[in-house]
């Protein structure tokens, strides 16, 4: 794959099927055409490409802008996804594990529980994504704007912090309790899974939203 094939990837990542062959088509050959100019210039090969791709813009940027474009509510949309998914995930592994430690139990879960639940994954979560967009804005670095390094490693941090207190006082994380100590990291793998899925299922394959056309 040349540079300017990857560039054009990564401004079309995740976009529906449709629209990204199409984009990419069109912003291969802007590029390629600015190559050309600049190379009849006198540049060679490698600092054309290079200066044309400059030109273009950052590639994380526009793939926000075509994405906001394309699906105005796509961020607030997937988000309640998220969260609801999440909640759901965490309450079905509480649920699990104290019917395998404790089946002579009514384990079923109360309303207010899981509306608690969901109340600490949206302020959780919204933290993160708020946190997560002004490093977006902010810097182009791959490593730290994926997802996985960027919620995950946090809760696991967090998770490592805790570990302690379940040798320390082992008599308070008998049985499943133990997974209270990790919740935040099951979650925070959890919300990355949400995301991704919502990308697959809805964005994709699938054209949920009133698609716009972009200029």
């Amino acid at each position: 794959m040349t540079k300017i094939e990857q560039y054009v990837k990564e401004i079309t990542l995740d976009l529906p099927d449709d629209e990204q062959k199409e984009l990419r088509e069109e912003i291969y050959i802007h590029i390629q055409d600015h190559v050309k100019e600049l190379l009849i210039k006198g540049y060679s090969e490698e600092k054309a490409v290079r200066h044309a791709i400059e030109s273009f813009g950052n590639q994380g940027k526009l793939n926000r802008e075509l994405k906001r474009a394309l699906f105005p509510f796509y961020k607030p949309i997937r988000f309640v996804w998220c969260v609801i998914f999440v909640t759901g995930f965490l309450c079905f592994v509480s649920y699990s594990a104290m019917e395998y430690y404790h089946p002579e139990f009514n384990n079923s879960l109360q309303l207010y529980s899981v509306l608690l639940g969901m109340f600490l994954v949206t302020l959780i979560a919204g933290t993160g994504e708020v946190f997560y967009e002004v490093l977006a804005s902010q810097f182009n670095v791959k490593w730290l704007l994926n997802p996985w390094i960027f919620f995950l490693v946090p809760s696991l941090v967090f998770a490592g912090i805790q570990t302690p207190l379940l040798f320390k006082h082992p008599e308070q994380y008998q049985d499943s309790l133990w997974l209270d100590l990790y919740a935040v990291p099951i979650g925070a793998f959890a919300y990355i899974i949400s995301r991704q899925l919502f990308t697959l299922l809805f964005v994709r394959n699938k054209n949920i939203y009133k698609r716009k056309k972009v200029n």
